[in-house]
């Protein structure tokens, strides 16, 4: 007895294939109408061959179909990540745009109050002078004396008259002394009210300045959170539409081969159905 391995016999000298076409799929119905007119005619080693070739040329799609897809795939997020980038960069040129002008505003009501609050000041000063006298009144003790200074030179007392003069010079020099002393201890103290008065103001001014900013930030920093969320939510549902086509490729091809031949049988029987039509009313016609 004869032990068959099954070996496939050499198809090198076969060279019987259809011509290739430039379109890859018009090409493998092309060489499955070929399979199988040899498989009718009893040409199996031709038949065979044109299966080979039909499977690496079916492979070869595959292959070149999914990475024309993978390409497309790659571009959609290339586009899609290009779109966020530019506009992030447009957010944030817009808010660079508005927190300078921000900072602009807010420095010109810091100016404006600091020209407001110089100015009070000098007419604030100005108002101290004018109502505070220079000198003091005479104290009773400065009346009396010159009251009695007044007497003794009536009486031509002169001497003592001299002395009570001399007195009356050294308290004026005192209390004058004294007066100025306590008067610009009191502008001092005024003034310095005043300053406190102008610092809670520009404390009160910082502190709006301040919390405007703050809000400013949280505003675009919320902004920036949803502009980012978005992307991710809209590059989430793109990659599952990209993995659905892939797995629905991936099934298709599956199927190929078994819808390809159904296709293909489908349209051989119909020519057969019409063939048997037509010879049937030539034979009808004959009768």
């Amino acid at each position: 007895m004869h032990n068959y391995r099954g070996v496939r016999p050499s198809t090198a000298k076969m060279n019987t294939l259809p011509p290739e076409t430039e379109n890859l799929e018009e090409y493998m119905k092309i060489l499955y109408d070929h399979q199988k007119a040899c498989e009718k005619a009893g040409k199996y080693l031709e038949a065979d061959c044109a299966k080979q070739r039909l499977k690496d040329l079916k492979i070869k799609y595959e292959s070149r179909a999914k990475l024309d897809i993978r390409d497309r795939h790659e571009q959609e997020k290339y586009e899609l990540t290009k779109s966020h980038q530019e506009e992030m960069q447009n957010f944030n040129a817009f808010w660079d745009e508005k927190i300078q002008e921000f900072e602009q505003d807010a420095q010109k009501l810091k100016n404006e109050l600091q020209q407001k609050q110089e100015d009070e000041m000098q007419q604030f000063l100005q108002d101290l002078e004018g109502s505070i006298p220079q000198t003091p009144k005479d104290s009773a003790e400065l009346l009396s004396l010159k009251k009695t200074e007044e007497q003794l030179a009536r009486q031509e007392e002169y001497l003592e008259a001299h002395k009570i003069q001399s007195r009356i010079q050294q308290i004026s020099k005192e209390e004058q002394e004294k007066w100025t002393l306590m008067r610009n201890n009191k502008i001092k103290n005024l003034l310095q009210q005043q300053k406190i008065k102008q610092n809670n103001e520009t404390n009160v001014l910082n502190q709006r300045i301040e919390n405007a900013q703050e809000e400013q930030r949280k505003i675009k920093k919320s902004e920036e959170e949803k502009l980012i969320q978005k992307y991710i939510n809209v590059k989430k549902e793109l990659e599952g539409k990209q993995l659905q086509e892939l797995q629905r490729v991936d099934k298709d091809f599956k199927n190929t081969t078994s819808n390809f031949i159904a296709s293909r049988m489908s349209k051989m029987a119909s020519q057969s159905g019409s063939q048997m039509q037509s010879e049937d009313q030539q034979f009808k016609g004959k009768n």
